[in-house]
């Protein structure tokens, strides 16, 4: 043993490594694993993403492709003439990688192996080529299966079944831990954990969540940045950044983009699993022990054994050639395969389903082959789970009523449980908040959107910022919002090249024909807009500029909290003592500037900016100028004359009521062409129209702000999360544009109605 490299899957190296803890440390020192594929990597080759960037860009083959490719090229021999036209092309294509330094081989192996001992486990379905290399063939001898299989009508029928199986081995003294499920494919995930859920038994389900969907990868996407504060607590940042670490020597184009995302969508989210639950294992990679019970569901056709079809790219016509098995062979192994997995489990337990909410099915042919006894499941005495017992008779009055069948159990089950048939509530009950609060990413975050969507309707910031259940999906619209916001971060810089950064942005997606002649327009409007802000920029005093910044205000709570905001550019002027700032939000489409809503937790996105940047660390002394919206992309109709002045990309917001610093920042603030409906003369003062603060107005804004947010700071924290959206002047605000109108059953009573406000006199009541 201490000559030998044992080949096996990953989970088997522990059992073995646990059989092995009572040898002496310098036996286990001289043991190695490897599971099969490290092994085929070392024996023949390896590749990397640098190999799969090349076939890419080079030839433009689509990622999945070119993997398909590099996998068989382990079957190619280099020096070999084919008849086959695929051979052939997947010959050269070997010799050009290999030559290109694109193939990565371990010369030394071979000669390592001479001195070590080959031991293989658990792996059956292998491929002439891999048999060679191992020096290996299973032997699949085994004795006959006389097993019953149970038969059972529905997937439902069939996991209740299973989880009162489970229920009667615990009360006969098994171990919990020593009992597993196997052959679990993803339509049995949702129907387990429900009824697993029904009779309290924990079992530990591999859902497969990849990175690719949460947050932080999205919001990586749109910003290219990571989020630096984070980057070592987050299991998920840390993913991120090994995986853009192994992309580093790339080119940036869309090849690279492509592998990134490959990568990210085969990263998981390592799930949290119970200690003392069932767990689910792969019947072909593991071996399970004399005193282990193992239930094989899904015994169906096409499942187990798993018949391959001759659609590979490698097909039978060329396998010849190749170290390859043809598919009639693998198909009759593989049938052996699983009569031999199944052979040596001691305490098996076979069953399969008929039908599903979504399909029907056949049994396994293996069953009538091997001349398996077929029998129902033992009667459900319906005495395990009072909530399982209630929601099936809510099923069975639904199907008398509906129609007209009166089921068994029906009158047993009335008699013994009172249920609220045909009422429903939508109100939302709660949620254990300690639960709650354990899962919570600390340092938590807010920032405008999320108290937005708090303040819109408490019930949307549970399903959105709690659950998640808002996935991201980049419109064309988004693509082209992100894409103005990154050049007008950029056109200042010395360097800065509007086509070459034009070009690379669109590089990053497929357009369709539509979108292509709409960028026409929208590139045109883009580089008018370059050249107004250009023009801006010589009107203003404040020539310092801070575009994206990032502003994060720490607050005082019973759990470390953080709001945080990036906005999206500041105008700025300091001299010894202070630092003079505007802000800008670009905005696309119609622009509301009416701020006055704040009074209800609304329309505070130029407020919160404010309250960000004076309670930051962004500036040491910072003295308000102005907040304001610019428009950068419009959505008039081509004959409207707005289209063609400038004013429409005039600053639109509120400006500090003192003269002198705002001439400052707008050399022409008396007649302006910067600020939008501003004037000025000395013997008049400010214009009508003229949008004003005054420090007490601004003083009292950032008070009521600050309060604002430590309110609803501690109402998310402990978890009030009842449904109430918000209409403000008849206006329904929070279920217009709601995308889970089909989940709160909102009724009017959940309303909640809201006065127009028409100046912020609310302000200086705030005490």
């Amino acid at each position: 043993m201490e000559n030998m490299i044992i080949v096996c899957p990953f989970e088997e190296k522990f059992k073995i490594l646990t059989k092995l803890n009572n040898l002496e440390k310098k036996a286990l020192l001289d043991i190695k694993f490897m599971t099969k594929d490290e092994y085929l990597k070392n024996y023949y080759f390896n590749y990397d993403e640098k190999t799969i960037y090349y076939l890419m860009k080079n030839y433009n083959y689509n990622i999945d492709v070119a993997k398909v490719y590099l996998s068989n090229l382990y079957i190619i021999d280099e020096f070999k003439n084919y008849k086959n036209e695929k051979l052939q092309f997947l010959k050269k294509l070997k010799i050009e990688l290999k030559e290109n330094q694109l193939l990565y081989y371990n010369y030394n192996f071979k000669n390592y192996l001479k001195k070590r001992i080959v031991k293989v486990i658990n792996y059956f379905s292998l491929e002439k080529y891999e048999e060679k290399a191992l020096n290996y063939k299973a032997d699949l001898s085994c004795k006959p299966l006389v097993e019953n299989v149970v038969e059972c009508e529905t997937i439902e029928e069939e996991i209740n079944y299973v989880c009162i199986k489970i229920i009667q081995l615990i009360e006969q003294g098994v171990d919990i831990n020593k009992i597993f499920l196997t052959n679990v494919s993803n339509d049995y995930f949702y129907i387990i954990e429900k009824l697993f859920n029904f009779y309290n038994i924990p079992i530990n389900l591999d859902f497969k969540d990849t990175i690719f969907s949460t947050k932080i990868v999205a919001d990586y996407f749109k910003t290219r940045k990571i989020d630096d504060i984070n980057k070592d607590n987050n299991l998920i940042n840390k993913s991120l950044i090994e995986i853009l670490n192994s992309v580093n020597e790339l080119d940036e184009d869309k090849f690279k983009d492509k592998i990134i995302v490959d990568k990210l969508k085969k990263t998981y989210i390592e799930n949290k699993k119970f200690k003392n639950a069932v767990n689910i294992k792969n019947l072909y990679e593991e071996s399970f022990t004399s005193d282990e019970y193992v239930f094989v569901i899904g015994f169906n056709q096409d499942s187990l054994p798993k018949i391959k079809k001759d659609i590979e790219f490698i097909d039978d016509d060329c396998k010849n050639e190749v170290e390859l098995y043809s598919t009639s062979y693998l198909n009759k192994r593989e049938k052996d395969i699983v009569l031999f997995l199944l052979s040596r489990i001691k305490n098996l337990f076979l069953s399969y389903k008929l039908t599903s909410p979504f399909s029907t099915y056949y049994r396994s042919s293996l069953i009538d082959e091997v001349n398996l006894k077929i029998v129902k499941p033992n009667l459900d005495n319906y005495q395990y789970s009072n909530v399982y017992n209630k929601i099936r008779l809510a099923e069975k009055l639904d199907k008398y009523y509906l129609y007209g069948e009166k089921d068994y159990y029906l009158e047993k089950l009335l008699g013994y449980y009172k249920i609220p048939y045909k009422e429903y509530s939508n109100k939302f009950t709660g949620i254990d908040n300690d639960i709650y609060l354990k899962n919570l990413d600390y340092p938590f975050r807010l920032s405008y959107t999320s108290l937005n969507n708090y303040c819109e309707c408490k019930f949307k910031y549970y399903l959105k910022n709690v659950l998640k259940l808002d996935t991201f999906e980049e419109t064309f619209s988004s693509f082209i919002g992100n894409m103005f916001h990154k050049m007008l971060s950029l056109f200042k810089k010395s360097d800065f090249n509007l086509e070459l950064e034009y070009k690379n942005f669109l590089d990053n997606r497929e357009l369709s024909l539509k979108e292509k002649i709409l960028l026409i327009r929208i590139k045109n409007e883009l580089i008018k807009l370059i050249d107004v802000l250009k023009k801006q920029q010589l009107l203003t005093g404040y020539n310092e500029e801070m575009f994206e910044a990032k502003a994060i205000v720490p607050i005082d709570k019973s759990v470390a909290v953080e709001f945080v905001g990036y906005i999206d550019k500041i105008m700025f002027y300091s001299n010894i003592d202070d630092t003079y700032f505007s802000i800008v939000d670009y905005k696309t489409g119609f622009i509301d500037t009416h701020i006055e809503a704040m009074k209800y937790g609304l329309h505070m996105q130029l407020p919160i900016y404010l309250y960000l940047i004076h309670y930051s660390k962004l500036f040491s002394n910072p003295i308000f100028t102005g907040i304001y919206y610019q428009n950068i992309l419009f959505n008039y109709p081509s004959w409207s004359p707005k289209l063609e002045s400038e004013s429409k990309y005039f600053l639109n917001g509120y400006s500090t009521d003192d003269f002198s610093i705002l001439s400052r920042f707008d050399s022409t603030c008396e007649n302006s062409e910067l600020i939008k409906s501003m004037k000025y003369s000395e013997d008049k003062g400010f214009g009508t129209y003229s949008k004003l603060i005054s420090n007490d107005t601004l003083y009292n804004m950032l008070k009521f702000t600050k309060k604002h947010i430590e309110e609803r700071c501690d109402e998310i924290i402990n978890g009030d999360f009842s449904i109430n959206p918000k209409v403000y002047a008849l206006n329904n605000v929070s279920c217009t544009y709601c995308p889970f109108n089909d989940i709160c059953f909102m009724k009017d009573d959940n309303l909640i109605y809201l006065e127009k406000v028409d100046n912020l006199d609310f302000l200086g009541d705030d005490e």
